[in-house]
């Protein structure tokens, strides 16, 4: 058996919602997902099935959820369903009782496991294939996915349905194939580039960085005084500038901050709330990033690696143009 490390960032943290459990799924989705286990060479043969590339540009809506983009896909012909769009995710992920429901073939488990990190746990989980995975006009055929085997339970204060989707679409699907990834906070549209390179919209103020691509996600560097470090946009991330411990070490600011209370943070390996996360807010007296400075800038100090979140983007139309390895920022 084969086991693959993959780390995952934090998702969300909800303020209606009490903490509660992490564990793993039921007996009964264990079952029905073993059910519809592939071999090896079976699940190598459904990943060859033949993929063309949209000719022209992919246009989808999108919605903001709990602080984050959603948009819809179809996932193996059984109807469109929302996922969220997370660039700060290396590989698009579905759950298990997802991958049931859609019927989501799964590599066995002799062949090969993945283990999930998170910045609260680990976890175990599988490799699904998607059969198709349907966005808009774009179709893409035996695209792999992680599958969760975990679930992080919350109890919802106000009832109704969740706030946000189980599903989410990692920086992958549009890293691998295609010229710019443009999401449109202001008119909520996200676009996928096939084809031309990304050209900004005449008449619109621009501001641009280099990212580069580590582990999978999109980083751009930050700067406060002397002091620099690298961040990941992540799209699935509800905040706005958050830094690491390590890098609120290097500013001075560690021992500082006012504490945020009542929300929860969930991820693989775990649910926490923001005081057992030690989630605080600090005021930098100056940060630089995308071509801008900012004074008196107020960023999280929180788990997991430093991020610049969907609410420092959601006054932008923000593309990452991956065919010059710069990020855009149109306002």
């Amino acid at each position: 058996m084969r086991t693959l490390a993959i780390f995952s960032l934090p998702w969300f943290c909800l303020s209606c919602s009490q903490l509660a459990d992490h564990g793993p799924i039921s007996a009964k989705t264990q079952i029905q997902m073993e059910a519809m286990a592939l071999t090896k060479d079976e699940f190598i043969q459904q990943m060859k099935r033949t993929n063309s590339r949209p000719t022209q540009s992919v246009t989808l809506p999108f919605s903001m959820k709990a602080g984050v983009p959603v948009l819809n896909a179809a996932i193996n012909g059984h109807g469109f369903s929302p996922i969220m769009l997370d660039t700060g995710a290396s590989r698009t992920m579905i759950n298990a009782s997802t991958a049931v429901a859609k019927k989501v073939h799964v590599l066995r488990a002799v062949d090969a496991t993945v283990e999930l990190q998170g910045v609260v746990g680990r976890e175990q989980g599988r490799i699904g294939l998607l059969n198709p995975l349907v966005l808009g006009e774009w179709s893409l055929n035996g695209y792999p996915c992680l599958v969760r085997t975990f679930e992080n339970r919350v109890a919802y204060t106000q009832g109704g349905p969740r706030a946000f989707p189980e599903s989410l679409l990692g920086f992958d699907v549009a890293l691998n194939a295609c010229s710019f990834l443009t999401l449109d906070y202001r008119s909520k549209n996200v676009t996928f580039g096939f084809g031309k390179s990304f050209e900004s919209q005449a008449g619109k103020r621009t501001a641009h960085a280099p990212f580069k691509v580590k582990q999978g996600v999109p980083m751009i560097h930050l700067q406060s005084g002397k002091v620099g470090w690298d961040a990941i946009v992540d799209t699935g991330s509800f905040n706005g500038i958050e830094i690491s411990e390590e890098v609120a070490g290097h500013l001075g600011v560690k021992d500082k901050g006012r504490r945020v209370e009542g929300l929860y943070l969930m991820s693989v390996g775990g649910t926490v709330s923001s005081r057992q996360a030690n989630l605080r807010t600090v005021k930098l007296p100056d940060l630089a990033l995308i071509g801008d400075r900012y004074k008196d800038a107020e960023v999280d100090i929180s788990p997991g690696p430093p991020r610049v979140g969907s609410y420092f983007l959601k006054d932008y139309r923000v593309t990452f143009d991956f065919r010059r390895k710069l990020l855009w920022l149109e306002w």
